[in-house]
């Protein structure tokens, strides 16, 4: 491919998303400066190490952006430690069950189909390969249920506790929880990679005092640079938290990454992120009344936080991912609380709206994108696809 082609392929890319509404639950965009800074010429750099203690020489001024980096993040979660060096969330999930557990040792954690995530334990995944995975479940009214969750910890003893999810739209009880693990001496990890930037905001309860590792990604709901991050509010845990990252699970961080990193924690850490995170919210909330109102099941008649599941009974959903993409519509199609059905083809849709709170959606077009939705799925129609790239036009996302 020459440069020209390769040019061609990103500005076609750079056109799809400027006309595609994004409610994918797990994406954002990062602001210029974040992007501009991650591009930056730390992308030669080799930073194998941490600050004042690398195994490459000419790092001293990059020791100072990462300096700022854990400090802006310590600042931004109120912890007293942080590594920002993970690569993502799912080697920063990797670190911390490298400091808590060895080989083996049990994990209770929300069940796939629940909501969990495929680090938590998925058969396929390292984790279940490496590790004794036990899994906790919604109830009969999709709600994780503390007490079913401690009489789990009394039978099983797990080592470890997760608490977290990929696909669920209440509140955890961190307090509660940790307070049960912690009278069966079970180690607790928060990964809130969804609602970080709801937590540093201020909308949702910090765990950070009621865990012994939290763990994120520093995109989705923190609209950051894609990359993870590990914070610990214990000393000793934490040693061995950055031991686990280098060398034990990694070697250089991404340098210019870093760069992205302190920029995006720098961003979410002043009042209009906050006015931002509380419309996330607004937003979601009305378009899950909107599909409720059409008449569709949620796993619960609420939420919380940036999404929801849509329950499409016997439609294909592999089919509906499809012709909504095909009207530049892109969500994801996942599992329903107690799903039959398979991965390829679950019950439901996931839908998220950080990303098009970041373009600046608003409750009318929330709305009106809301019954876009719910006549491309009744329909099975294309007739929409002007009509989005009208909505995309008035809400570029770069201005």
């Amino acid at each position: 491919m020459n440069f020209y082609n390769f040019i061609n392929l990103l500005r076609i890319e750079s056109i799809k998303q400027e006309n595609t509404i994004n409610l994918i639950a797990s994406e954002n965009y990062s602001s210029l400066s974040t992007i501009i800074y991650s591009s930056s010429c730390y992308i030669n750099k080799y930073t194998e190490g941490y600050p004042k203690n690398r195994y490459y020489s000419g790092c001293k001024i990059f020791d100072i952006f990462e300096n700022k980096s854990i400090i802006e993040s310590q600042l931004l979660f109120s912890s007293n430690f942080s590594n920002t060096q993970p690569h993502s969330g799912a080697q920063a999930n990797f670190c911390a069950f490298q400091t808590l557990l060895k080989k083996n040792d049990k994990i209770l954690s929300l069940d796939l189909k629940s909501g969990g995530h495929l680090t938590h334990g998925f058969k396929k995944n390292f984790s279940y390969k490496i590790f004794n995975i036990i899994n906790y479940c919604l109830d009969k009214n999709n709600l994780i249920n503390n007490y079913n969750i401690e009489l789990l910890i009394k039978k099983e003893k797990p080592k470890l506790l997760i608490l977290g999810y990929s696909s669920y739209q209440n509140l955890i009880d961190f307090k509660k929880l940790n307070k049960i693990a912690k009278k069966q001496n079970c180690y607790v990890l928060s990964d809130i990679s969804h609602i970080s930037g709801f937590i540093c905001s201020g909308l949702i309860e910090n765990p950070i005092n009621n865990s012994d590792i939290v763990s994120s990604t520093t995109h989705k709901t923190l609209r950051g640079i894609k990359g993870g991050i590990l914070l610990s509010n214990n000393k000793k845990i934490f040693n061995k938290i950055n031991s686990s990252v280098f060398p034990g699970q990694q070697g250089g961080c991404i340098s210019n990454n870093i760069i992205g990193k302190y920029i995006s924690f720098k961003e979410a850490n002043n009042f209009n992120f906050i006015k931002y995170t509380k419309q996330i919210l607004i937003n979601s909330k009305i378009m899950l009344k909107t599909f409720l109102y059409r008449g569709y099941i949620s796993s619960i008649k609420n939420t919380i936080n940036h999404m929801f599941l849509i329950n499409l009974l016997n439609k294909c959903t592999l089919l509906i991912e499809k012709i909504l993409e095909k009207n530049g519509i892109l969500l994801n199609r996942n599992f329903f609380p107690n799903d039959i059905k398979s991965s390829k083809n679950p019950s439901a849709i996931r839908i998220g709206l950080s990303a098009i709170t970041t373009r600046k959606f608003k409750n009318l077009e929330v709305e009106l994108l809301s019954n876009y939705i719910c006549d491309i799925i009744e329909n099975y129609n294309n007739i929409f696809k002007n009509k989005v790239k009208i909505l995309c036009k008035k809400f570029p996302i770069y201005i």
